[in-house]
């Protein structure tokens, strides 16, 4: 599940890049917000 997890978090950085290159305040914050919460994702345990 570990492997998953990097890989997600890998996906997750492409919009954070695309956000960061749009010279757009909303797009930053958005952008930000999102990686954040697939880093907590990725530090959460599982229930299984």
């Amino acid at each position: 599940m570990k492997g998953i997890k990097i890989e997600l978090l890998g996906i997750a950085i492409i919009p954070l890049g695309i956000a960061v290159t749009t010279n757009n305040f909303g797009g930053y914050v958005l952008g930000v917000l999102g990686f954040g919460v697939a880093v907590v994702g990725c530090f959460l345990k599982d229930n299984h």
